[in-house]
């Protein structure tokens, strides 16, 4: 093969791998163009279009072992797999599929960290084991004061409820934990270096954000951490340099539970 034969698949879940073929989910591209027909969705492809080996200067690729998460490196015709139900893999059509493996000449997609205190996080998505779509905002009444949120884009992220927000959506006002997979994430808020300042990202917008993000607080109006590309930082207002330190990518309204 050539040097330049592969491109990274960020933040996959293997699901199997035997001696011709790995299947793995991951978040798929959109078949009506609105985010929130991106999925998480199973795929299947031949494992001769997987490049395993350690990439000197990239991310480390993914076990090939089943509940392994991380990086798949998948050649074009891997990149071009579909699921059963016909969704193609998030990014196959934009510049995140970027064939530059194992060579690794281009250098990696630039991410700044901004501290946000945010007045709104509206989670939008499907709920887990249902067709179910909910709207929650991590910092209304329907949500736990503390949340910790880790999104890949291989699995569910968890979100807290109140008894409130338990209610809305169970019918009963115990709390509880639910698993959603979120179609956007919008954070409204202000950075924490100049608060008279204010902005909006979808974290799920690949021009906005990093593609893992982890969403972390021990109260309602406590600082976050997002990872955002430029663009991102820009929505907020912030003067360029002043975010925190640039790093490769390693690889208020309530809103109704029920939509």
């Amino acid at each position: 093969m050539g040097t330049d034969t592969h491109a990274m698949v960020e933040q996959v879940k293997i699901e199997h791998v035997d001696e011709l073929t790995v299947s793995f989910t991951t978040r798929s591209a959109s078949k009506s163009g609105t985010p929130d027909d991106c999925l998480l969705k199973t795929f299947r492809c031949a494992i001769s279009e997987v490049w395993t080996a350690p990439i000197p200067g990239a991310p480390p690729p993914v076990a090939m072992k089943s509940g392994a998460i991380g990086n798949l490196f998948l050649s074009r015709d891997g990149w071009q797999t579909i699921s059963e139900d016909g969704y193609k893999i998030f990014g196959v059509d934009t510049d995140l599929a970027l064939f530059k493996y194992p060579n690794a000449a281009a250098g990696p997609r630039i991410l700044n960290r901004l501290a946000v205190r945010p007045s709104m996080i509206a989670v939008h998505g499907i709920l887990h084991g249902s067709d179910r779509r909910i709207d929650i905002d991590l910092v209304g009444p329907d949500a736990a004061q503390a949340q910790d949120i880790a999104w890949t884009g291989a699995a569910e992220i968890e979100v807290k409820l109140t008894a409130r927000g338990s209610y809305a959506l169970h019918g009963h006002h115990e709390t509880s934990v639910v698993r959603v997979w979120p179609t956007r994430i919008l954070v409204q808020g202000a950075p924490e270096i100049d608060p008279t300042l204010s902005g909006e990202v979808d974290l799920l917008s690949c021009e906005l954000a990093g593609l893992v993000q982890h969403i972390k607080f021990a109260h309602h109006g406590a600082p976050i951490i997002l990872t955002l590309t430029q663009d991102g930082i820009n929505a907020f207002h912030v003067v360029p340099g002043l975010a925190d330190t640039p790093s490769p990518r390693p690889s208020s309204r309530p809103s109704p539970l029920a939509s």
